[in-house]
């Protein structure tokens, strides 16, 4: 299907102000004060509707503004508000450019900076803003997955002397992806905010990223409720300090553990720092403050329960790569037809000034 474009703001408002939020109350337009630069900076993603039945997935593309006479600065807290559907809000430094190319994307004002946006829509089989590969080695910088209508802010705060590091003119993408169908509804339309606080601490330790992602997924209908695990290992010693975890609709339990980095079967519950039973509003654990020893890293589990497909299982089958015809969802980013066991981790210090991929 061919991606769709913003409407006008008016349409978004008039749209908007005839639905009623999560458990029956009104929604509220959330408020973000935009940040001056002796604060920080904001950015504000476009305002978009998403048809029903739809998903939307956009790449924003936009370049850290000079905040510090041209010198790096740093960033200890993360404010996002976004409106209600929203399945996450991922911002990435850009890398390797592969298919996912900032310059062929549309230009666009993202808040106060010109940017570019690469629209997704719901073209996962063709849109370079699906394919994960895109961005293999682009580090994490920070991710929400809180949308709801009563509490649409996610506020991170970092450890006091634990900081992001910008350097002006680097670019960053934004993904946003929206779900407008029964089991995550958007009425309200697409709309992001973020402010990046500055650290006001001298010399901070650098914030490390971590994102993992356990592609092997394959959740049948002759084998309903599987578990799959993935590791990963830190390059020393580290501390983590929040955690959040990724599935669709299938995903009933998302469990990280630390790890030693040598054993093969499940870590002790002593080691078990983080639970989700959400899929649709995974909780950010902040503040976990585990160190993992050099050699360590983390473990994680994704439990899933098989469910009947809204539209039949010919679209999910067409996707299964080995063709076996058991309706198996595979690893994808698309809720209706894909599955994920992804993991969003951040830690300090950062090592060997290297963020950590586990693909």
């Amino acid at each position: 299907m061919a991606p769709y474009r913003p409407f006008l703001l008016a349409i978004a408002l008039l749209f908007g102000a005839a639905c009623s939020g999560d458990d029956g109350e009104d929604f509220q337009p959330w408020q973000l004060e935009p940040l001056e630069a002796e604060s920080g900076f904001s950015l504000r993603i476009p305002e978009i509707m998403i048809p029903s039945g739809r998903e939307d997935q956009t790449c924003w593309f936009v370049r850290v503004p000079d905040i510090n006479n041209g010198q790096d600065f740093w960033v200890n807290k993360v404010h996002t508000a976004i409106n209600p559907g929203s399945h996450h809000v991922n911002v990435f430094r850009v890398r390797t450019i592969i298919d996912l190319d900032p310059t062929k994307g549309e230009p666009v004002q993202v808040g106060d900076y010109q940017g570019t946006a690469v629209y997704g829509s719901d073209d996962y089989q063709n849109n370079p803003c699906w394919g994960s590969a895109n961005w293999a080695d682009w580090p994490l910088v920070a991710n929400s997955q809180n949308s709801q209508a009563n509490s649409p802010y996610t506020e991170w705060k970092l450890p006091e002397d634990v900081a992001i590091r910008f350097t002006p003119g680097e670019m960053l993408m934004i993904q946003t992806h929206y779900v407008n169908t029964t089991v995550q509804p958007a009425p309200f339309g697409g709309k992001v905010g973020i402010n990046f606080h500055r650290s006001t601490v001298a010399n901070p330790q650098e914030l490390g990223t971590l994102f993992a992602t356990q592609q092997s997924l394959r959740v049948c209908q002759s084998t309903p409720n599987p578990t799959f695990t993935g590791t990963c290992r830190f390059p020393g010693q580290v501390t983590i300090t929040a955690a959040n975890g990724h599935f669709h609709s299938r995903g009933k339990k998302f469990e990280v553990y630390t790890w030693d980095g040598r054993s093969i079967s499940n870590p002790p519950e002593e080691q078990h720092f983080y639970t989700s039973n959400e899929w649709d509003h995974p909780p950010m654990m902040t503040s976990i403050e585990r160190t993992v020893p050099n050699g360590g890293g983390i473990w994680w589990n994704c439990e899933y329960q098989w469910t009947q497909p809204i539209f039949g299982c010919d679209s999910v089958n067409e996707k299964d790569p080995q063709g076996q015809g058991d309706c198996c969802y595979v690893f994808g980013g698309n809720t209706d037809v894909g599955e994920h066991c992804n993991l969003f981790l951040y830690y300090y210090p950062k090592v060997e000034n290297t963020d950590v991929f586990c693909n």
